[in-house]
């Protein structure tokens, strides 16, 4: 099969969930396009495993970029009225959205091209891995040349904003998503889809590629953060709670992994509350790096909460990492992580914002390691169970080859 994704930024070091799919989904023999909607992001790292994407990856400019601009010259003469709804359905479904609607329309010659490439490689169908631009993109595509596609719905892109989600989803060949929290929400805030049948595929990894790390040695208490360095990520709380807790975690230390606009605000927290001499800021690492660091932790920390304009995680990909190596978490009730993290069964679980119940789990683990070792270890096999990358992949594998594009780009050169 040809199968060709979008992605809206790429590399991006974070979305390690889509890199290890894609790479799956070659593994498993099939050919891929990765298509990503803004420019290459050369100063962003790119893990290892994930090199071979490189090599896949496609890129379109905007009007300055010839072919976009004969996609387009095309599309004018030969599909005027197609292109003409197109843009009505834009105008109408984001109309409330001007800033969603004029990138809407910035793209939308950028797709043009897109589709004209996935026609002449022979795509047999084309997956968006987020339900905002590239679902709008993968809609583009299919109103243009009716080659089936596909939305993963994972986070904010569903939360934020649920304007037309009913014509790119309710067109989609299926919809995916990543948690049972996500089809609760959209069944409950895109009435178009309430009778429409959503597969619960959770985000994944390979277990057989990740240690099952024994108990972290006794020894200064390490503390683990994982991500970007973003308000929705909940760090200052893990900062309040560690100066709240900190005199009862005897010598510790923070390591913080991940970039992002808050670095600046956060070094400066770590000032005011005197823990320059325990919190390291390591910025972006490679995968391979992050795995060294879990095997270090004695705990690792993924204090989420609900973001400005309702950004917030699905199930963050570094709680099933922790879990797979088999160290103990401390997270939040946000979305969907509770669908993998039961309090005290496979790991802790506080309300989102709760510094002081931060506070009492990190004492909690420092005190009885070997009990949330246990815990970790139950994490471990619910991760091999439910999150298992080839498992998943081959649920998806399945769906998109159910919906092909066989015959059913056949009609779709003239305006009808």
């Amino acid at each position: 099969m040809r199968l060709g994704i979008v992605v809206t930024e790429f590399p991006k070091t974070t979305e390690t969930f889509i890199l290890r799919d894609v790479m799956q989904f070659s593994r498993e023999g099939h050919e891929i396009r990765l298509y990503h909607m803004s420019g290459f992001r050369k100063h962003d790292k790119v893990h290892d495993f994930a090199r071979p994407i490189l090599g896949w990856a496609r890129s379109f400019g905007y009007l300055v970029d010839r072919r976009v601009l004969g996609a387009l010259g095309r599309a004018l003469v030969r599909r005027p009225l197609t292109l003409m709804r197109i843009k009505l359905d834009l105008i109408m479904g984001f109309w409330r959205h001007p800033v969603t609607l004029a990138k809407s329309l910035v793209i939308l010659p950028k797709c043009l091209a897109i589709a004209e490439d996935l026609q002449a490689w022979g795509a047999d169908h084309v997956h968006a891995e987020f339900a905002s631009h590239p679902a709008t993109c993968c809609w583009i595509i299919g109103r243009m040349t009716g080659l089936p596609y596909s939305v993963s719905c994972r986070a904010h892109d569903i939360f934020i904003t649920q304007a037309m989600l009913d014509r790119k989803l309710g067109e989609a060949a299926f919809i995916r998503t990543i948690t049972d929290y996500n089809v609760r929400f959209l069944t409950e805030r895109v009435p178009a889809l309430a009778g429409r049948r959503m597969h619960v595929i959770h985000s994944s990894l390979d277990p057989d590629q990740v240690p099952a790390l024994a108990r972290t040695p006794d020894g200064p208490f390490r503390i683990l953060y994982v991500g970007s360095l973003e308000v929705r990520k909940g760090i200052d709380f893990l900062l309040d709670a560690l100066a709240e807790a900190g005199g009862a975690l005897g010598d510790w230390k923070l390591s913080l992994i991940g970039a992002g606009p808050l670095e600046q605000h956060l070094k400066s927290r770590v000032a005011e509350l005197g823990l320059q001499d325990r919190v390291e800021f390591l910025g972006p690492q490679p995968h391979e790096t992050v795995s060294r660091y879990y095997g270090l932790a004695h705990v690792v920390v993924v204090p989420s909460i609900i973001g400005p304009g309702g950004r917030t995680e699905g199930i963050p990909n570094v709680v099933i990492e922790t879990l797979a190596h088999q160290r103990p978490v401390i997270t939040t009730r946000v979305s969907g992580i509770p669908e993998l993290v039961g309090d005290r069964e496979t790991g802790f679980l506080v309300e989102p914002e709760d510094a002081a119940a931060i506070a009492a789990c990190l004492r909690e683990v420092h005190d009885d390691p070997e009990t949330a070792y246990a815990m970790a270890c139950r994490g471990r096999q619910k991760v091999v169970r439910d999150f298992n990358l080839v498992q998943n992949v081959r649920r998806q594998l399945e769906l998109f080859t159910a919906h092909t594009a066989g015959a059913a780009t056949a009609g779709h050169d003239k305006d009808g």
